[in-house]
């Protein structure tokens, strides 16, 4: 779906039916296979191999995808692929899965691990979810090609979730890295076209039941005809109604990327919330995905809506992910028993973050509270002095975003300081003029 979408913004009208599924095969096999050496000069080279037509649609494509082209991922770990024991067809589509244990991950005693089953992107990408997120979990990441069919027919078949469980399992005992490994916790993610695979898979009652969260990244689409729409739509409103009541989490951003011809990710958000009875709130707030303009927020279902209407903020979704994933592990560690273990540093409630850094005069510190409590915000030089007093009041639980103005100050490294009910959060800034 989201190949689809970046043509669309670019208006590449000269392709035809068949030379545009040509394209979205050769490009998405190089720019989500991210176990080979992936560069701008290779892309070119394949584009040179296609017809004239086909090329001038990637050298433009690669115009858009400079970023995700080069991007590197952070996290460090295990890496173990599964591609050929669930027989993906690698070779000519780019599909691969694969198993990630971090670095840092301590095994649980139990043997009752966190999953994190991710849908559709490079495994740089989906690592840096759950890396960046510091979650004690394991993640399985799939992807299946560019649209949204190839995870609508591959979870079709009911048995292929189960055994991909299986498959985890069977590498973390098999490597002694969980003994009797159980998925106790199992959170679904997905960005784009991977929603598809969601849907299907919520069509098995023990598999809804089993996901304890679900968190979609710019990612749900559905068809524009009111039938087909509820029915496409129907277990995506019953996991945002349960979530509405507290008995599942479902976390979900949405850009602005307007379609033709089937419902964009702000249609559905609008229906989910107006399905659980619920309303939008327009904000004013800016984060790694860019411009908040509204949020939904009752019960444990979270909805931010995004400005932003090209490819390049479409990605941004994708690459802030990790913001959904720790919401939904502080959800789960507030109100679950025994999860404690899932949350490297179980005493902290609370995450300030300072964006951009380094900064040009105006940067941004958001953090979330889980309940009412005064907070003071101070911003200090490098040699101790106190410039700017960024709150000194109550507030009350949820996410808040200041802004501080350093356009009156030197350039430097200052330093934030956060004090929230006997807690204390700080870091570096850097101003550069």
């Amino acid at each position: 779906m989201c190949l689809q979408q970046y043509l669309c913004l670019l208006e590449i009208k000269i392709i035809k039916k068949g030379d545009y599924e040509q394209v979205l095969k050769q490009f998405n096999f190089i720019l989500m296979d991210d176990r080979k050496a992936v560069d701008i000069s290779n892309l070119q080279k394949i584009a040179r191999t296609l017809p004239m037509k086909l090329c001038f649609a990637v050298l433009l494509l690669l115009s858009v995808f400079p970023t995700a082209a080069l991007a590197q991922g952070v996290a460090i770990g295990q890496r173990f692929d599964l591609t050929a024991e669930l027989q993906l067809n690698h070779g000519t589509t780019g599909q691969f899965a694969q198993v990630f244990v971090p670095n840092y991950y301590q095994a649980p005693q139990d043997g009752k691990l966190m999953l994190v089953f991710h849908l559709h992107s490079a495994s740089w990408a989906a690592e840096d979810v759950v890396y960046k997120a510091q979650a004690n979990a394991v993640l399985f990441n799939i992807h299946l090609g560019a649209l949204s069919s190839p995870y609508q027919n591959y979870f079709q078949d009911a048995n292929k979730f189960r055994l991909i469980l299986d498959k985890v399992k069977a590498v973390l005992q098999d490597h002694n890295i969980i003994a009797n490994p159980v998925v106790d916790t199992l959170i679904v993610t997905s960005f784009s076209a991977g929603y598809a695979g969601v849907r299907e898979i919520f069509k098995t009652p023990a598999y809804y039941d089993q996901i304890n969260a679900l968190a979609l990244a710019d990612g749900l689409h559905c068809n524009s005809d009111p039938a087909l729409k509820e029915q496409q739509m129907k277990d995506f409103l019953r996991f945002a109604r349960d979530a509405r009541d507290g008995k599942k989490i479902f976390c979900l951003t949405h850009s602005a990327i307007p379609t033709s011809g089937y419902e964009s990710t702000t249609q559905t958000a609008n229906y989910l919330i107006n399905g659980i009875g619920a309303q939008r709130v327009f904000v004013s707030a800016v984060d790694e995905i860019g411009l908040q303009q509204s949020a939904c927020d009752t019960g444990k279902f979270h909805l931010k809506g995004y400005a932003g209407d090209t490819a390049s903020d479409h990605m941004k979704h994708l690459y802030g992910l990790h913001l959904m994933l720790e919401q939904m592990i502080r959800i789960l560690h507030q109100v679950t028993v025994g999860l404690n273990e899932h949350w490297i540093q179980p005493d902290c409630y609370f995450l300030v973050r300072n964006y951009p850094n380094p900064f040009n005069s105006i940067t941004h510190f958001s953090y979330e509270l889980p309940y009412s409590a005064p907070v003071h915000l101070k911003i200090f030089n490098a040699i101790g002095q106190l410039v700017a007093v960024l709150a000194d009041d109550a507030q009350c639980s949820g996410a808040h975003i200041i802004s501080w103005d350093g356009s009156r100050h030197n350039s430097g490294v200052y330093f934030y300081q956060l004090q929230w009910d006997g807690n204390i959060k700080s870091g570096r800034c850097v101003l550069i003029k």
